[in-house]
């Protein structure tokens, strides 16, 4: 007799978690990344990257420096916050032609290096990018020149050297910068003598700065800086919303009295009270309130053929004040714009947008009339809707309280079926006379 043998169980496959990984593990992000920079072409080999302190706002800032270049700013170009964008900066060159990759991978032992240089690779979390624009060697020595104080009036005329003391008494860098480039003097040299007062002391020339002249500057700035058309931004914000003329509305209502007869033929509201007191009765006066007409108006104010280039002149100008200038010249500078040595003339602008301000003001109470009004037809209508779902709510508490209040017999006698049967009021009417 054969004997019953039990099978034996199949072997488990190993599960993906238990096979053990390969691949190695990332490294831990670092408190330091590093940062995607776009330079400019053929710089010397001694250029390099410095910390100075901004114009502006007194804060150390990073600046890109070449002696035969000049000095570049950092210009941070950022992906929107809602977007999730990164780099992987890499120190392979990619390829980026297919017919080259398939030839090199088809030569014996040669291995994809893209794919090897993958792995040494940095993934950054942030897509920023650094773009570096030139900056004028003028404003960065302006902290310097400026007074500390906007009260500070009194300006002594100093020499080169001691100016250039206080840059490198601001920063290590630019003491390292004027020590090791002897041509980096020469040029603040020639940027003193364009935007300071000069006096001869003996063999030395000594310096203050001139608020006419940096004012000369800014503007020739600004004026480029319209010529070449303001950005996009900036244009729609600045230019084209400050010049919109508010579009003044007329809301017209006609209240039309009218007498609808019988047949349904309408007459004249003076027909009607001209009529007799026979018609008065099979007429029914009407009033017809048609929806309001919004006419627009056209605009009372065109803008002058000059002031659109002001405004962008302006603009640009309190770009470069804002941006450039230390806090103790912005005052002074805003002041010398109002003067009548200014080289711009911006009278007629300020009176065309106090215009416009005033025409918008008045658009705005307007609309706020209009708006109270509607809101009030609103309220209105919402106060006879209230009334007559009270007066349903009345009505229906009235037949419930009757309906409750009655006896049993009559609410028996409610489901009798009285067709063809007399009213009680039959048996006890009057009995005609006789003839």
């Amino acid at each position: 007799m054969a004997r019953a043998t039990r099978a034996k169980p199949a072997p488990k496959e190993p599960t993906p978690e238990s096979i053990p990984s390969t691949t190695p593990p990332l490294p831990e992000a670092t408190s330091n990344p590093p940062k995607l920079f776009i330079l400019p072409k053929d710089t010397s080999s001694d250029a390099r990257i410095v910390t100075l302190d901004n114009p502006a706002a007194s804060t150390p800032s990073r600046y890109y420096f070449c002696p035969s270049k000049g000095f570049y700013e950092f210009s941070r170009i950022a992906a929107p916050k809602k977007a999730c964008r990164s780099w992987l900066i890499t120190s392979q060159e990619v390829k980026t032609s297919e017919n080259e990759k398939s030839k090199e991978l088809e030569e014996p032992g040669k291995q994809d290096d893209s794919e090897a240089g993958l792995g040494s690779g940095y993934t950054t979390k942030n897509a920023d990018l650094f773009l570096a624009t030139p900056v004028d060697l003028l404003f960065l020595i302006l902290p310097a020149l400026a007074p500390k104080s906007a009260k500070e009036e009194k300006q002594h005329f100093l020499a080169l050297d001691d100016y250039t003391d206080m840059l490198s008494a601001s920063s290590q860098h630019w003491k390292t910068l004027l020590a090791q480039h002897p041509s980096l003097k020469l040029m603040l040299e020639r940027k003193m003598r364009t935007l300071c007062d000069t006096v001869d002391a003996g063999v030395e020339t000594m310096y203050r700065i001139s608020h006419a002249k940096l004012l000369a500057i800014l503007v020739k700035k600004a004026e480029r800086m319209v010529q070449n058309s303001l950005p996009p931004s900036m244009e729609e914000k600045f230019v084209k919303s400050a010049l919109d003329i508010p579009v003044m509305s007329i809301r017209r209502e006609d209240s039309t009295l009218s007498a609808v007869s019988e047949s349904g033929t309408s007459t004249p509201a003076a027909d009607s009270q001209a009529s007799t007191t026979a018609e008065a009765e099979s007429q029914a006066t009407d009033i017809t309130t048609p929806d309001k007409a919004e006419v627009p108006a056209k605009p009372s104010l065109q803008t002058p053929e000059g002031i659109p280039h002001l405004l962008r002149l302006r603009t640009a100008l309190s770009y470069l004040t804002s941006s450039y200038l230390p806090p103790s010249l912005v005052s002074t500078i805003t002041t010398l714009l109002s003067t009548p040595t200014s080289p711009i003339d911006f009278t007629p602008l300020t009176a065309h947008l106090s215009t416009i301000a005033k025409l918008k003001s008045e658009a705005a109470a307007l609309r706020s009339i209009s708006d109270n009004i509607s809101r009030k037809r609103q309220f209105e209508c919402n106060e006879d809707k209230i009334a007559e779902r009270e007066e349903k709510k009345r009505k229906k508490e009235e037949e419930d309280r009757k309906k409750k209040s009655e006896s049993l017999g009559v609410k028996k006698l409610r489901k009798v079926d009285t067709t063809g049967m007399k009213k009680m009021s039959a048996f006890f009417s009057v009995k005609p006379k006789a003839k």
